[in-house]
């Protein structure tokens, strides 16, 4: 209970003047400029997410392709040619790094 304190003050400084609201809705907005670009492309997705979490399904071999450049989860399998990969933004994501990658997904697709 004595470091409950510091766990406590984490959060308050978060919650003050809505930062934890104005981070959370930059990092929605990026991960939904990358399903928009997939979307546009014709990707289809495993789940349908508002959230920062995207589940792309794409053939093997661009999932290799993208795994060159870019970190994310191989999610589920979906059939023998096709995974679903989760992609996932934070606080910490650049919309540089998200141009860039849809800039890729341009390429390849």
């Amino acid at each position: 209970l004595a470091k409950g304190r510091l766990l406590g003050l984490q959060f308050e400084a978060m919650l003050e003047d809505g930062l934890y609201f104005d981070i959370a809705a930059n990092t929605n907005r990026l991960a939904l400029k990358m399903r928009d670009a997939l979307a546009a492309k014709g990707v289809n997705f495993r789940y349908p997410s508002p959230t920062n979490q995207q589940f792309p399904i794409l053939s093997d071999e661009i999932v290799d392709k993208l795994a060159e450049k870019f970190v994310f989860e191989r999610w589920i399998r979906v059939d023998e040619t096709h995974t679903a990969i989760r992609l996932c933004t934070s606080f910490a994501t650049k919309e540089a790094d998200v141009d860039t990658f849809i800039n890729e997904i341009n390429k390849i697709l």
